[in-house]
């Protein structure tokens, strides 16, 4: 056997393994909390936060009762839960991204209206920005009362004073809305275009650095893989990548 095939054989090799066990991706500075939407768990954030890490990403997937309180008791738990975890796995020195789904944007906005220690970006999933047609024509049913708690109430886009006076995050943000760009949307009870659940132009934020719309469902865009990439996009440069997406509708459409 000649030195050259041996050469050759063990580098076959070595590229089969490494095409088989890939090194994982080097460690960040960098931690993103996600957030899940009403009446969901962090097991609906599992796909983002596997892929996250697979970019070298920390993420604390966190959960909270998001329909047995209030958006503000809500947000005043998350912002204590955070910090708390934050100090005791030492990560004071780390940048802190946001990635929320629903009205756990909604959330992330009162918990760092106010500023948060070491404040990256935040990507925002399909957010109720400015109120939901669907909780204002649903709210005052006793079952959705019942299922979606007070935090519910406070979702309706009627409720134009609790929207008004929430903070935009005092960061770089980026919306990431589901839809079919076709001004009609998912569901033909909502006027324009929507994933379902959102109106896209409830979605949009006044400030936000980019927007992309993505032709998909309220819940199942947190399962595809535009939507990821997206989200390690942004937060690695503050805009979205218009260009990977067929037909991603970008901010000023």
């Amino acid at each position: 056997m000649s030195e050259t095939f041996r050469l050759r054989h063990y580098a076959s090799s070595l590229l089969l393994i490494l095409f088989l066990f890939p090194c994982p991706a080097h460690g960040r500075d960098e931690v993103v909390v996600l957030l899940h939407g009403i009446a969901n768990v962090p097991l609906s954030m599992k796909f983002i936060q596997y892929h996250l890490e697979e970019e070298g990403y920390t993420v604390l997937n966190l959960g909270y009762s998001s329909t047995e309180m209030s958006i503000e008791e809500a947000a005043e738990g998350v912002r204590t839960r955070v910090s708390r975890w934050i100090k005791n796995n030492r990560h004071e020195g780390k940048t802190i991204h946001f990635v929320a789904h629903s009205m756990g944007n909604i959330v992330s906005r009162k918990a760092v209206g106010t500023g948060f220690p070491r404040l990256g970006r935040m990507v925002m999933i399909a957010p109720p920005n400015r109120g939901s047609l669907t909780a204002a024509q649903l709210k005052d049913l006793q079952l959705f009362k019942w299922i979606y708690g007070p935090a519910g109430q406070q979702l309706s886009a009627d409720n134009r004073i609790f929207f008004d006076r929430l903070p935009v995050p005092p960061c770089e943000f980026g919306v990431i809305a589901g839809g079919k760009d076709d001004g009609e949307g998912y569901n033909p009870l909502l006027a324009g275009d929507d994933d379902g659940t959102v109106r896209v132009e409830e979605t949009k934020l006044e400030g936000m650095a980019d927007f992309i719309l993505l032709h998909n469902m309220h819940t199942m865009i947190l399962f595809d893989r535009d939507a990821a990439d997206q989200v390690v996009h942004f937060l690695r440069n503050g805009r979205f990548n218009h260009l990977s997406v067929p037909g991603g509708t970008e901010m000023g459409r």
